[in-house]
């Protein structure tokens, strides 16, 4: 079991090379660039409000909400620090490079997450793994290429922001390994982490990317452009997560649920068997 787990983190993150594939070395992401950004805020808006925010209060309905702000305002705080480091370093394209920062530490905590409920999946049983592998790797592509096209449009190399995609994706396989040795006790900080990911994506979306779309709105074409750009990534990405989900159950909270499921079982039948008993005593007596 525990190979098998692994293996299947291992699959989930080789899918972020699919950006690599699709592009490849041809120019096929130039002419697309001005569409990319806008839909990735789009795909980063709908993983936000229908997958990291929900599971995040549904695990944590107090201070779920406390993870999500801290992780904003630490991301906040964090895109200050890099502005400022690559602006003095005198790099080309700051702004560029500080959302490309942002978003690799930003999915390296959201596939660290999903490494801890891949884990968890396979703990419960490995058809169960399996299926939630499926399911995280079908959200995970179209994530994965639009965040490709995010590293191109820094000035990264394909080559470079494919090892980028690949280094933020592989925090799973960590996920995954941590989990099945500490069983089934790693799934319950996992609001944290997709806490802090919903914090920072929704930074990146809503405070970085979006106000550079409409400061530079002739590069996207004008307003109309950008925003259809933005519905289609968050119509796609909403309809990926729904049918995801209804295929493959709701990943981040069907191996905690099945797991507090499992623990509640034996000691119900006890019970039960405890209730039967005096019944079957007092019968006899009369």
């Amino acid at each position: 079991m525990y190979f098998e787990a692994v293996l299947a983190a291992v699959c989930v993150a080789l899918a972020s090379l699919v950006g690599a594939v699709v592009f490849g070395g041809n120019k096929k992401l130039v002419g697309i660039e001005r569409f990319v950004i806008p839909v990735a805020v789009g795909v980063f808006l709908s993983l936000v409000l229908f997958e990291l925010i929900p599971e995040t209060l549904a695990a944590s309905p107090t201070w779920g909400g406390v993870a999500v702000a801290g992780g904003f305002l630490a991301f906040y705080i964090f895109a200050q620090f890099l502005h400022k480091r690559f602006h003095a370093a005198g790099v080309q394209d700051c702004d560029h490079k500080t959302s490309a920062s942002l978003l690799l530490i930003g999915d390296a905590f959201h596939n660290l997450a999903d490494g801890i409920i891949l884990g968890g999946a396979f703990l419960i049983d490995p058809t169960v793994g399996v299926a939630t592998a499926i399911g995280l790797a079908l959200h995970e592509i179209p994530q994965e290429i639009v965040e490709f096209g995010v590293f191109i449009r820094a000035g990264y190399t394909r080559s470079q922001a494919a090892l980028r995609n690949l280094l933020s994706a592989s925090t799973i396989v960590i996920g995954t390994a941590l989990t099945l040795f500490v069983s089934a006790e790693g799934g319950t900080w996992v609001w944290i982490l997709t806490g802090i990911a919903a914090g920072a994506l929704l930074f990146l979306a809503a405070s970085d990317l979006l106000p550079r779309i409409h400061g530079n709105l002739s590069t996207y074409g004008n307003i109309w452009y950008a925003t259809l750009a933005i519905v289609i990534g968050f119509v796609g990405m909403t309809l990926i997560l729904d049918w995801a989900h209804s295929q493959y159950g709701h990943g981040h909270t069907h191996a905690t649920h099945e797991v507090e499921h499992s623990d509640h079982t034996e000691p119900d039948d006890h019970a039960h068997d405890a209730d039967d008993e005096p019944k079957l005593d007092a019968d006899h007596t009369a």
